[in-house]
């Protein structure tokens, strides 16, 4: 095995430092604040950072002059765990400068975050040939682990740099999917949009690419079991339905699962699973339609009235009501 003389630093999803097959992660450095002062000086590395912004950051409800000694402290066993890597000392990745502490910008280090954006931002201006943008993209989505330092997301100075490299990704990943929806490749487009709903399940577009995906492969029960986990995902936090293009979507399905078949007693069989639940029947707006035009028709035939109701729970409050 080759191994480069950089130090890799990974920020996507959990955080960790690689060198030369050397490892330091969660399972040999327990310790949450060394882990933020590491990830916290390696993003903000274009600058030295004051030891009142560590103690704010590290040890933000002590008012007491402990803090200082904590941080000599923490910045001294963040050196030693450093040590074990074998790229360099611990002291020289960690500079004291100007009243506080600094990483060593003149160590050659490699940080996958800044390689997707790197990457995610050369795709955008090929515009020249799109079968060599889709593929840089491609590569952009292969980087992307995780949400930027997604065990620490509690932390108000990481939320504004997860959300922007959360929308850097989810703009990649749509265009990636509509490239792959143009050329058919939709084995890939499936792989992408469900690592996509791993890492942001709340983004409806994803569904509607990975369930057109499932049905142009004939994965008709896969497609029908992603649509309905979306409904009640949407449901039950949001309290909305799918939007017409899904609805849309969910019809298609519907026609292409109840395909052709010859066998009466299978048939027979098949109506006969739902005959003998009991309380409402929930259905799709789509599916509803087709429902209310057979019952017009019977009625029409059999000249007996029908009524549609609508009924609707209004709050007494302001405050809408949950799902529930």
């Amino acid at each position: 095995m080759e191994y480069s003389d950089i130090l890799l630093a990974s920020m996507l999803g959990s955080c960790r430092l690689t060198y030369e097959g050397k490892a330091l992660d969660s399972k040999n450095v327990r310790s949450k604040r060394i882990w933020t002062l590491l990830a916290y000086l390696i993003t903000n590395r274009h600058r030295a950072v004051t030891q009142n912004e560590l103690i704010e950051l590290l040890y933000p409800n002590d008012k007491s002059e402990a803090p200082l000694s904590a941080l000599k402290t923490l910045v001294h066993r963040t050196r030693s765990a450093l040590n074990k890597l074998e790229f360099a000392d611990g002291k020289l990745l960690i500079q004291q400068s100007l009243g506080g502490y600094r990483w060593n910008r003149d160590l050659p280090l490699e940080v996958d975050v800044e390689s997707f954006e790197t990457i995610a931002n050369e795709a955008s201006k090929l515009s020249g040939d799109q079968d060599v943008q889709l593929q840089t993209r491609l590569r952009a989505i292969d980087l992307y682990k995780g949400d930027f330092l997604a065990d620490f997301l509690e932390e108000a100075w990481i939320i504004p740099v997860t959300s922007y490299y959360r929308y850097l990704f989810m703009d990649t990943v749509i265009l990636a999917l509509e490239g792959l929806m143009e050329r058919n490749r939709y084995s890939d487009l499936i792989g992408v949009a469900q690592k996509a709903i791993g890492i942001n399940p709340y983004e409806e577009r994803l569904y509607y690419y990975l369930v057109s995906a499932l049905i142009h492969t004939n994965q008709i029960p896969a497609a029908k079991t992603q649509y309905e986990n979306m409904t009640k995902l949407f449901y039950s936090e949001f309290g909305v339905t799918p939007s017409k293009e899904l609805q849309s979507l969910y019809k298609k399905l519907t026609n292409a699962n109840n395909g052709i078949e010859k066998d009466l007693n299978i048939i027979t069989t098949q109506m006969q699973d739902d005959v003998d639940k009991r309380g409402a029947y929930y259905c799709e707006y789509e599916f509803f339609k087709d429902i209310y035009k057979l019952v017009i028709r019977t009625v029409v035939r059999d000249e007996k009235p029908v009524h549609i109701c609508l009924l609707s729970i209004n709050p007494k409050e302001a405050n809408a009501l949950p799902p529930k």
